[in-house]
Parts: C-alpha cells; sequence; structure tokens
C-alpha cells in the first residue's frame, strides 16, 4: 500500500507539474457550467441534469487527455523499466498510477461544486439526489479512468493512447445510447445495455444508485 500511495501521489504531482492539467480543468469546469446553465431552462426542475447529461461525452475527451502519460511516457523514456527494477510490482505500479489519474479527475469534479452550489441560491435542489448524482459521477471516472491507464499501457506514443482511450470510450458510451438499445433485437440490446456506460449511467445521473451500476464502474 505505501508503494501506491508513493506513485500515487508523484503521479498527482506531475500532473499538476505540467500547464496542461490546469487548461484541461478550467476548461472541463467552463464547459460543464456553460452546458448546465445552458439546458438548466429546458429541464424546467432543480436539478444538476443538465450537467449530468453531457459528462459521459465530456469525459470522453479529458479522461484520455489526462490518462495518456500515465504509462506510454514512461515507456517511451526507458523509465518504465527503471522503476520496476525497484522493488515493487507491476501490480503496485499500475494502481498507483491508476489512483493518481483518478484522484486529478475527481478534483476535477469537486470543482464543479460551484454549480450546485449556484443552483441553490435560486432553488432548493435535494441534498440527498445531488450527493448521489456526484457519487455516481465520480463512479463513471473511475470506470473510465482504467480504460484510459490501459490505453497508455498499449503504446509508447502518448497521442496513440490518447486515440485508442477516446475510441474504446466512446464504442462504450456508443453501445448504451437507448436509440441503439431500442433498435436492436432484444437479446442484442440487453448485451449492448449491460456493457454500454450510459444504460447504467442514466439511473445514477437521476439520483438513483443501483448496486449493478455501482459494481460495473468498479469493475
Amino acid at each position: 500500500m505505501r508503494a501506491i500511495r508513493i506513485i500515487a501521489w508523484r503521479e498527482l504531482k506531475a500532473l499538476f507539474d505540467q500547464p496542461t492539467a490546469y487548461i484541461l480543468l478550467v476548461v472541463f469546469v467552463g464547459l460543464n457550467s456553460f452546458l448546465f446553465f445552458r439546458q438548466q431552462d429546458a429541464y424546467g426542475v432543480a436539478s444538476l441534469r443538465p450537467m449530468l447529461d453531457f459528462l459521459p461525452w465530456l469525459f470522453l475527451f479529458l479522461i484520455p487527455a489526462v490518462t495518456m502519460r500515465a504509462l506510454a511516457e514512461d515507456s517511451r523514456s526507458g523509465t518504465l523499466e527503471v522503476v520496476l527494477a525497484q522493488p515493487i510490482t507491476e501490480l503496485e505500479l499500475l494502481l498507483g498510477k491508476y489512483v493518481g489519474q483518478l484522484l486529478f479527475l475527481l478534483i476535477a469534479l469537486a470543482l464543479t461544486v460551484t454549480i450546485p452550489l449556484g443552483l441553490a441560491l435560486g432553488t432548493a435542489p435535494e441534498l440527498g439526489i445531488v450527493v448521489a448524482q456526484y457519487v455516481g459521477a465520480g463512479l463513471l471516472a473511475t470506470g473510465l479512468a482504467a480504460v484510459g491507464v490501459w490505453a497508455s499501457s498499449v503504446t509508447r506514443n502518448q497521442i496513440t493512447a490518447f486515440i485508442v482511450g477516446v475510441f474504446v470510450m466512446f464504442v462504450l458510451i456508443f453501445v448504451g445510447l437507448d436509440q441503439l438499445i431500442v433498435g436492436l433485437p432484444p437479446r442484442l440490446g440487453a448485451i449492448a445495455a449491460s456493457l454500454g456506460v450510459l444504460s447504467h449511467f442514466s439511473q445514477i445521473d437521476r439520483g438513483v444508485l443501483d448496486l449493478r451500476d455501482v459494481v460495473y464502474f468498479v469493475t
């Protein structure tokens, strides 16, 4: 555990040592705020749904942009071999890298708390639902971050890792679209729903936490 904590901390620090990290945070929070307040009237209720409905699509680009360096850069520079020569297992290295990336994403989510705070100034959103929605958003980040780190592990090129990450995440999001599931035969539709991100996230973004959805994102 100590090795994982050290690697995660170094990974998080390395992310914040790059100006790109701050640009990503500003763009992510800015887009969330813009999309939320632009769509709020269309929903007609005091809810985070306008933000959460777009969140998987924002994560589609944010997460690969964050995770693309995780292992690809170390592999390209030869640092990976040096690290693995230390008294540390591959699993500890992988988990440490993953936790560091995930912490950055959770910080990005935490910065959007200004949105529900702004919402609370004019309305009275249900606190329990808001908390459940943020927990769900964290679970979404947990699942997709694993895909991003995996994409970074299969190549030495950051750009390739980004493209692979975006592609795999897009497939996972696309197969969960209601329009696709409805148009498929029942058996194929059920398979697509079980694999798709959106079919599991749709309940969560309404503030409903189902154990099956939690297990999906964690595993």
